[in-house]
């Protein structure tokens, strides 16, 4: 049986069990896609019986009835979820309700890769980290009924559905941070950041040397952007105090802001940011970003390339046999 996690206890006095066993769980798969055999394959590293089913159908009949049935969304036909039996956890490459790979939903949700090169194609993330994300949360979610069968849990949904862009607009927070929650993809725009929530300032903005990237989520955001610029006499104006007001007309605030940053150099801007908490950092090349010294050590690969923002390794699972 697998058992996952240790803490000590609140006093400090020794180990309290903090364990989650899950060896004796049982899923069952539904069509395959990437998203689905990546939940699987992890649900059977940490011990669970993980079998397949040839039709949603079959999979409902299966008595007893299974933790969840974990289903490839786009490889079968939904259904009505039915009012007893195993939650349905629907599994996406792509979107709900439409077929495609984690390219396509790393190219709707505004991931800053797929912008790619100024001069080249827009790139995708590597090692099909979207659907391998989706799979991961999948799984997480059917081991969480586990933690909610065993506390006695009087609720629990039936049917979820996990997709790969959507789990890529949360990390896209400024794509996604509006109240429709942007279900309609991202697009190329120019300097601005498109369905940003509805908050000034939002975008890149030029400065005396080159561009500054200002992404303000809040009325303090805003009011640290000021305190960068070291309060500016219009700053002081109420009608310039909140930016979710600004947002909808910055005809008359931008240009101020304009002239503001026009006065500064990006380093100058970028130490204010640092001391101000200001949402604000320099826009800079690859080679100016090396000169500047602002990677973690090993960034670099030795063709001289970024090397990607996380490491793939194979994660080590604490087994403890019980008799």
């Amino acid at each position: 049986m697998t058992m996952i996690g240790t803490d000590r206890d609140e006093a400090g006095s020794g180990m309290a069990e903090r364990e989650l066993c899950v060896g004796d769980s049982h899923f069952v798969i539904v069509g395959t896609n990437r998203a689905v055999l990546h939940a699987a394959r992890w649900l059977q590293q940490f011990g669970c019986r993980v079998t397949g089913a040839r039709s949603l159908q079959e999979a409902r009949a299966i008595s007893p009835a299974p933790l969840a049935l974990l289903i490839a969304g786009d490889a079968i036909p939904a259904d009505a979820v039915p009012d007893e039996g195993a939650v349905e956890i629907y599994l996406w490459d792509y979107e709900v309700d439409r077929p495609g790979l984690g390219d396509f939903a790393s190219a709707v949700s505004g991931v800053s890769t797929v912008i790619g090169a100024p001069d080249g194609a827009p790139g995708v993330m590597p090692a099909k980290i979207p659907e391998k994300w989706a799979g991961l949360f999948g799984a997480s979610l059917a081991l969480s009924l586990k933690v909610a069968r065993d506390t006695d849990a009087k609720t629990s949904p039936r049917r979820i559905d996990v997709s790969a862009a959507d789990l890529l607009r949360a990390f896209a927070e400024q794509n996604s941070g509006n109240h429709a929650g942007v279900p309609y993809g991202w697009r190329r725009n120019g300097r601005t950041a498109i369905e940003h929530g509805g908050v000034f300032p939002q975008g890149f903005f030029r400065c005396r040397d080159g561009f500054m990237a200002v992404q303000a989520r809040s009325r303090p955001d805003w009011h640290a952007v000021l305190a960068a610029l070291d309060d500016p006499e219009w700053g002081k104006d109420p009608a310039f105090q909140n930016p979710f007001r600004l947002s909808e007309d910055d005809s008359k605030v931008l240009p101020l802001l304009d002239a503001e940053l026009m006065k500064r150099d990006r380093r100058h801007l970028l130490e204010r940011a640092m001391v101000t908490g200001a949402p604000i950092a320099p826009v800079l090349s690859l080679d100016e970003a090396k000169a500047w010294d602002v990677f973690r050590p090993a960034f670099f690969a030795p063709d001289g390339q970024p090397r990607p923002p996380f490491t793939v390794r194979r994660a080590k699972i604490l087994e403890t046999q019980t008799s």
